[in-house]
């Protein structure tokens, strides 16, 4: 049996997005006792920079630090092994084609997806999202094509992320939205001291 563990989005920041170096390969160097996913592993997250956007798809530069983990265990319980996927951001950018779901949600389709809708509480809409934004997204596979299902804006340089889902009805701290916006400016102060103290330095 194997368990797949709670996404880690360790790192994520405006200094390893924006970072010119890059990171060493965890393939050559993979952590101990910790074996890589194997090739027909599916992640179903994605995370990067907004480089393309259209009415129906959405383009992402991948980047920042996306990892999942999963543990297989013996029947008895014990650790059988342990696997980690670690998003390659070498990659060219990635098209992902919008759900009829999101469009639902972004009013742009009347009439709700054949099943029913999920859930999309403190995630983004479609119209939420500008280019140059940094967003989280869940995916999935389609027939030719991967589909977006869900949107999460993490960062937007220069500007402030819009409120997600549901937002409008919480109180201004308990938003998702005043979290985010909140992270960004502590790393927007963070990266403009340290390059004060290297100009400094020189």
């Amino acid at each position: 049996m194997r368990i797949f563990l709670a996404l880690a989005l360790s790192g994520l920041s405006l200094a390893s997005l924006q970072a010119d170096e890059p990171k060493p390969n965890w393939l050559v160097c993979p952590p101990k006792g910790v074996l890589p996913v194997g090739p027909d592993f599916y992640p179903g997250k994605f995370l990067g920079e907004v480089v393309g956007l259209t009415d129906e798809t959405i383009t992402i530069k991948p980047g920042g630090d996306l990892r999942i983990g999963s543990i297989s265990f013996h029947p008895d319980g014990t650790i059988k092994e342990k696997r980690l996927y670690i998003q390659d951001n070498t990659k060219s950018p990635k098209l992902f084609v919008f759900s009829d779901e999101l469009h639902w949600y972004n009013g742009t389709r009347g009439i709700p997806p054949r099943g029913g809708v999920s859930s999309h509480d403190r995630m983004h809409k479609i119209s939420d999202v500008r280019t140059g934004d940094i967003v989280f997204i869940t995916c999935s596979p389609g027939p030719g094509f991967e589909l977006c299902v869900d949107i999460l804006i993490m960062r937007r340089f220069g500007g402030q992320v819009p409120l997600t889902i549901g937002d409008d009805k919480r109180p201004a701290k308990e938003r998702g939205a005043t979290m985010l916006n909140a992270e960004q400016a502590r790393e927007e102060m963070l990266i403009a001291t340290f390059r004060r103290l290297r100009v400094l330095a020189r």
